[in-house]
């Protein structure tokens, strides 16, 4: 008698686990992105508000009248 077991049926493609993975991964990187350019444009509106501020009224002159 031949004792040698018979070989399990295996499917030719298993499921691969990480495709949820990669949803998830893709989404933080776009997450990290959307930080980084929201950053960038604080950083730069405050840069222009500082070299040119806003110019106020000069109040000692008060209305002009005709």
């Amino acid at each position: 008698m031949d004792t040698t077991p018979t070989p399990e049926k295996t499917s030719p493609n298993p499921p691969s686990p990480h495709k949820n993975a990669s949803w998830g991964a893709i989404l933080s990187i776009v997450v990290i992105l959307a930080m980084i350019v929201i950053g960038a444009f604080y950083a730069w509106g405050k840069r222009i508000a500082e070299e040119h501020p806003l110019q106020q009224p000069n109040s000692d002159t008060g209305p002009v009248s005709y």
